[in-house]
């Protein structure tokens, strides 16, 4: 049964999904950290420039400032 939930918690995620730009994407998750990256590459494009916002989001840019990137500080308190 607590499998079954965690499916359906995942599911969850779907009508998020649909609203995102249509390409390919990573989301790693590491627990013990509470940290979640996003890649908008696969695989992942190095930055050449970050950027820390005052809600622990770090930007992480390309080549012209394209954003390639997220990192989610603390995101279990999203």
């Amino acid at each position: 049964m607590a499998i079954a939930q965690e499916i359906l918690d995942y599911l969850k995620l779907i009508p998020v999904l649909k609203t995102l730009p249509k390409r390919a994407f990573q989301m790693v998750y590491d627990y013990e950290a509470d940290v979640l990256y996003i890649d908008f590459y696969n695989p992942p494009y190095s930055s050449d420039d970050t950027e820390l916002t005052d809600n622990d989001i770090v930007i992480r840019y390309g080549e012209q400032d394209e954003i390639v990137g997220f990192t989610i500080l603390h995101a279990s308190t999203w």
